[in-house]
């Protein structure tokens, strides 16, 4: 990868991704996409869909994406392309009205431009690979264009919400059920297989039907389902992927998720999917990053976009691709009449450093312009209503300015290697599904408690998929922490207790592992042998509905949803409720394991209580976690400020976020031994010196920051 795209997202005549307007004054174009330019931005961001590209069976359409590459071939600038197939054009469901997506309910959408149509039609995956080849000869000739984004938030339907359906699941069309069939048939070989596996009495595969609910039966059917789906998005990527490089071999392919996947439930509903699996398919995989949009379970807080952003960028790390930005949130959040909290420019820099300093190779601000029409009207948007430059606009012209001034170095850069790793269990959170959960809520706010208790004490953290535990090097990894961990199988439950025998420390909590990756429960839980590795067996578990404080000599939590009791064998009891233990430490090997009979991590994320987050940083110092520097801030500040180092051959990045609402006092040193001695520190925006001192082979420097400032700073060896 030779190029750090920092790009803006502009359509034509105000038209909003994924709509394509014909150009009606390529002069005002022309001085849209100069200005965007002059601003610093290296390269511009289009979009395309099938829709505008076949207006009518093959006949094709490609004039604005034409018009807007010839302006950027003109004035030097890269550009990237965003494909759309969602989008369908009319004619096709009149042509092919199988191919309307189904729910489970039996219930065709009609398409209104989208959700568009299944793609699991042999027709319609005919039309769109047409589209695809075809847009791909005429985009990859213009010597301007630098790469594609194949598929932008893949899912099984979307951009609608189909509001008069309850719990909407897709696709139930024959094409779809068709490809299931055979997807088990691969699976199974045998129909008889599948029955004793599904609990049923097909007399052939014609009588398999896929599940629509949860039943008392069995989980097998609605796991396969899950993982079908799950499996399908990731080959209809690939497809799009292969369409595209059939024609144009030279030019990267990329797509992004609308979020990191460990944040929702796979495979149900509209059909979100795994981020592992997708980065397998690309070039470069990335995830939209919307901070202060309207959802609850947007990343608002510093410790949320961490775990956003460092859990995508392992997805890609782990499959050895590159990581990027393919959505970075310009301006306010809007879904209807909700509306998020106003964007400033300082958070437009602090996200795109956020996502540098964890190694994003690419930022692509969404939009240029507000939403026009639709759902999101008013929404987003770098600049005001009519156009007009502010300092938001300025801002994130600013980074991309020094992104490419220094963009060898940022390129080169790595983040310091993660002494600290959470488990995502892909089949924990299919059994969430299964077990008629809504959401991944739990998981996720555990998984933001501890990585919070990492961030404060300036650990980086990588996220470990659960199926790449059998080949993964987990040596590295100081810590390794298991939000929630419901589902294990007993190979992985052998990988961890290797872990632990050969000098680790594990962490799990909330009921787990309770249940094998087949939904089958474990003759003892902890299940899939962690029993002997947490030295106990658990005796009962229950609810609780308020937030309950526990105290012990050692130990002072909080619990929330669950309390979970243990009989000790070998483990030690750090905390009892009602003479019963709670939590447990056990020595195995040359390692340690504890088992938390509550979700501490969510406990954190609900009350705020620091005992959960210092108890956990204390389990991890213990297991010889440390910081590569030293940072003192004022104490009013302390919880504000995130520090974040990136290295590479000749010197440092230095990123330093203040994240509160008051100026603070910053004091950060690091050993000579471990970093070499510092030539020059530079701060990049201001491109001024910052003093420095060294003594007893120890590099020290002060900074003030401002409310909401973001320092960048190369430090030269």
């Amino acid at each position: 990868m030779d190029f750090l795209p920092v790009s803006v997202w502009y359509g034509p005549e105000r038209s909003r991704a994924p709509m394509v307007a014909k150009i009606h004054d390529v002069k005002k174009v022309r001085e849209d996409i100069i200005q965007i330019k002059e601003l610093g931005f290296n390269s511009i961001r289009f979009w395309y869909d099938w829709l505008a590209g076949e207006p009518k069976p093959n006949e094709w359409d490609f004039e604005t994406i034409e018009t807007l590459l010839s302006i950027t071939d003109e004035l030097g600038l890269k550009a990237l392309v965003q494909v759309y197939t969602d989008s369908a054009p009319s004619w096709v469901a009149t042509e092919y009205p199988d191919s309307l997506f189904v729910d489970r309910s039996g219930l065709k959408i009609e398409t209104q431009a989208s959700p568009g149509v299944c793609s699991d039609h042999p027709f319609v995956k005919r039309h769109i690979s047409q589209f695809l080849e075809n847009l791909a000869k005429v985009v990859s000739r213009h010597p301007s264009f630098h790469a594609w984004d194949i598929w932008s938030e893949p899912h099984i339907v979307q951009w609608s919400w189909i509001d008069y359906m309850k719990d909407p699941w897709f696709c139930y069309c024959e094409n779809t059920q068709k490809k299931f069939k055979e997807w088990l048939k691969n699976k199974y070989k045998d129909i008889e297989k599948l029955n004793e596996a599904w609990y049923r009495k097909h007399r052939n595969w014609d009588e398999v039907v896929p599940p629509r609910y949860t039943s008392l039966s069995t989980f097998s059917d609605l796991l396969d389902w899950i993982s079908f789906n799950i499996e399908k998005i990731a080959q209809d990527l690939e497809w799009k992927v292969k369409t595209i490089k059939n024609v144009d071999k030279q030019h990267i392919v990329s797509s992004h998720a609308a979020i990191s996947s460990v944040y929702s439930l796979p495979g149900i509903g509209y059909g979100s999917s795994d981020d592992w699996k997708l980065a397998e398919k690309v070039d470069v995989w990335g995830t939209s990053f919307y901070p202060k949009h309207t959802g609850s379970w947007m990343p608002l807080k510093p410790h949320h976009m961490g775990v956003a952003l460092d859990a995508t960028r392992s997805s890609a790390d782990s499959r050895n691709k590159h990581f990027l930005i393919g959505e970075l949130q310009t301006g306010l959040g809007v879904t209807g009449l909700d509306f998020g909290v106003p964007v400033t420019e300082e958070d437009l820099e602090r996200w795109a450093w956020l996502a540098i300093s964890r190694k994003a190779k690419g930022l692509n601000y969404y939009a240029w312009f507000q939403m026009s029409v639709g759902f999101e009207v008013s929404g987003f948007g770098l600049t005001e209503p009519d156009g007009s430059i502010n300092e938001k606009a300025k801002a994130a012209g600013t980074v991309s300015k020094i992104v490419t001034e220094h963009m060898n170095e940022f390129l080169e850069s790595e983040p310091f290697p993660a002494q600290a790793a959470i488990i995502y269990s892909i089949d924990s959170y299919k059994m969430i599904a299964a077990l008629r959960g809504r959401n991944a809520d739990i998981i996720r706010q555990d998984m933001f408690g501890m990585y919070k208790a990492m961030m404060k004490e300036n650990i980086n953290v990588d996220f470990i998929h659960i199926d790449d535990l059998l080949e993964k090097d987990l040596k590295k990894y100081k810590i390794i922490f298991a939000p929630f961990l419901i589902a294990l199988s007993d190979e992985c439950g052998k990988v961890i207790k290797d872990y632990v025998e050969n000098g680790g420390t594990f962490v799990a909590d909330g009921r787990g592992p309770w249940v094998n990756e087949k939904g089958e429960l474990a003759l003892k839980i902890p299940g899939s042998g962690l029993d002997e590795v947490f030295g106990c067996v658990e005796i009962s578990t229950s609810n609780i509905k308020e937030p309950m404080n526990l105290k012990s000599d050692a130990l002072d939590i909080t619990a929330t949803d669950y309390l979970c009791f243990f009989e000790p064998s070998s483990a030690n009891v750090l905390l009892s409720y009602n003479d019963k233990a709670v939590v447990l430490e056990n020595s195995f090997g040359s390692g340690k394991a504890y088992i938390i009979g509550t979700v501490i991590g969510k406990a954190y994320e609900h009350t705020n209580y620091e005992g959960n987050i210092e108890f956990l940083s204390k389990i991890a110092k213990e297991a010889g976690v440390v910081s590569p520097f030293n940072l003192e801030v004022n104490e009013v500040c302390k919880d504000d400020i995130e520090t974040r180092l990136s290295t590479f051959s000749n010197g440092y990045f230095c990123f330093i976020f203040n994240h509160g609402k008051k100026g603070a006092e910053v004091k950060l040193s690091f050993k000579n031994e471990d970093f070499g001695s510092v030539k020059k520190i530079t701060d990049l925006k201001s491109k001024q010196d910052v003093h420095f001192s060294h003594k007893n082979q120890t590099t020290s420097l002060s900074l003030a920051l401002d409310v909401q400032e973001t320092k960048v700073l190369l430090i030269e060896k």
